[in-house]
């Protein structure tokens, strides 16, 4: 809890420059959105300022976008009235069995320890559609939990799940997933120094 009480008060106090830096939407975020029926309906858990609501809005998208910092949710509500923005936890979250069509978690299960993943994911397959997808990001490298420097603000400390590959792939398939697509990239600038993961899967 204490963990999850630092990410929240570092992202409020970088909200605007986070923005300001990240705007644009997730890598390979159209390869996910393909694999949807039109006008379906997505969840963006841990949906920051809103980039890829916003995206997956403006390509008919019906979006829910939940985040637990208060202050990036403004920014997001401000550039996107039309997007159904929550203040809420991913861990703690309800729909209905079948609701959704996707769930977009955007490098936002990197803030949640090991041992709360399995059950989120798990419960991400449970509110998915049969013919569901998910799109996973992830800071990838040896498997770890730390507390790291925050680029943005480095007087900020913030906590962090490192994944193997192997690590997150077998949870999702554990979780009832099979993987799609996936891509990887080094870091770059006033990026965390972290291999970036892309996973792209549906619900067997």
């Amino acid at each position: 809890m204490a963990s999850n009480k630092a990410v929240i008060s570092t992202y409020n106090k970088i909200a605007k420059v986070y923005a300001n830096t990240f705007s644009n939407p997730s890598e390979h975020m159209d390869e996910f959105l393909k694999l949807l029926p039109e006008n379906g309906k997505v969840l963006d858990a841990g949906c920051g300022m809103g980039a890829d609501s916003n995206y997956a809005h403006s390509k008919g998208f019906k979006v829910i976008g939940i985040d637990m910092s208060e202050k990036m949710l403004e920014i997001a509500r401000g550039n996107n009235s039309n997007v159904d923005f929550r203040l809420a936890d991913i861990k703690n979250i309800k729909f209905a069995e079948n609701e959704l069509d996707g769930v977009i978690a955007s490098f936002s299960l990197i803030h949640i320890p090991k041992e709360n993943i399995p059950k989120i994911l798990r419960r991400f397959a449970l509110f998915l559609k049969p013919s569901g997808a998910i799109y996973v990001s992830v800071q990838a490298g040896e498997s770890k939990e730390i507390f790291i420097d925050e680029p943005l603000a480095p007087e900020e400390k913030l906590f962090l799940n490192i994944f193997s590959f192997d690590e997150i792939k077998n949870i999702l398939i554990n979780e009832g997933f099979e993987i799609i697509y996936q891509h990887k990239r080094s870091p770059r600038k006033k990026e965390l120094p972290f291999t970036k993961l892309f996973i792209i899967a549906a619900k067997k």
